[in-house]
């Protein structure tokens, strides 16, 4: 029975083998293919996968080109040149690319970026040789500023998605859509540009500002940040002058004065409204803050409004 060898690239003929074997057969096969990729990859053979498609001419993003390769050692495009963005992200491995004459060093995690009709040249690394996936694509829509101010971008969070891209081979008639929709996702990562530390500053003052009236935890909060507690209160003092947990306690007293006086609630009523549990903690951080209790401040605004 002749049946191709499990694990072997691709391309290689089948082999006769005696009934009742098979299974030690595919076995055998199977630990000597993923040997003999190795092989042909470190030999100085590369191992490649390009998609066919379909130039559909689509205005906005329009896929002309995806595909694989794990190079060989040294092995180098160019100079060339194209009429569409290319994107190559690499895998694993590394090498160089070179763009109006400037030699960037690339690795695993990042990108580099070829632009329409723009002249560049890339060289695996002959000792780590990378491994990359590229799409290619036109188009008619703003691109993210990284992609037009830099040949290198660090893209690690895009990694999956340039890995999902090769799943457009199992599409029959949907390849060039399938691809459209991953370029999208990919432009929209790209765009996502991290957190500084006025953005977390910012989003912990939203975030306070719209839970006071619950039992809310600086170090959950920091946590949804993705932020060590302590550099998070670091952070928050040299943005607004004070911690967190001071800040929270400013506005929790500030939306008390505003519901007792503007809207006639009561201490204890104005208590459950601003995060505290009970009337007694409450009144302890209210004197502690203005120097009075509850009843004694709704008291002398009442008579201040009445002498007005």
């Amino acid at each position: 029975m002749m049946i191709p060898p499990p694990g072997f690239p691709e391309g290689f003929p089948g082999i006769m083998i005696p009934p009742g074997r098979r299974k030690a057969y595919c076995t055998v096969c199977d630990f000597f293919g993923k040997m003999l990729a190795v092989f042909l990859q470190m030999g100085g053979c590369r191992m490649d996968k390009q998609i066919l498609l379909v130039n559909r001419h689509w205005h906005d993003i329009n896929p002309v080109d995806c595909g694989w390769e794990a190079c060989a050692p040294g092995h180098s495009f160019g100079p060339a040149a194209r009429f569409y963005w290319l994107l190559h992200y690499v895998i694993q491995g590394r090498g160089a690319f070179t763009a109006e004459g400037k030699e960037s060093p690339v690795r695993a995690g990042q990108m580099f970026v070829i632009r329409p009709f723009e002249v560049t040249y890339y060289e695996a690394d002959r000792r780590e040789p990378w491994e990359y996936i590229w799409i290619g694509f036109t188009c008619g829509i703003p691109l993210p500023e990284c992609l037009l101010q830099e040949a290198v971008v660090n893209a690690s969070r895009c990694g999956s998605i340039f890995s999902s891209m090769l799943e457009a081979e199992n599409q029959t008639d949907g390849r060039e859509l399938f691809l459209c929709g991953k370029a999208f996702q990919l432009l929209a990562a790209l765009e996502e540009k991290p957190a500084g530390g006025e953005d977390y500053v910012e989003q912990a003052r939203t975030y306070l500002e719209a839970n006071y009236m619950r039992d809310v935890s600086i170090g959950e909060l920091a946590g949804k940040l993705n932020l060590n507690r302590s550099y998070f209160s670091t952070l928050f003092r040299k943005k607004t002058g004070k911690s967190p947990q001071q800040y929270l306690t400013d506005y929790r007293m500030g939306r008390a004065c505003q519901l007792m006086t503007e809207h006639g609630y009561s201490p204890g009523k104005a208590a459950l409204s601003t995060g505290y549990p009970d009337i007694f903690s409450f009144s302890r951080m209210f004197k502690k803050h203005f120097g009075v209790f509850p009843r004694e401040y709704s008291r002398r605004q009442t008579e201040k409004e009445e002498f007005l």
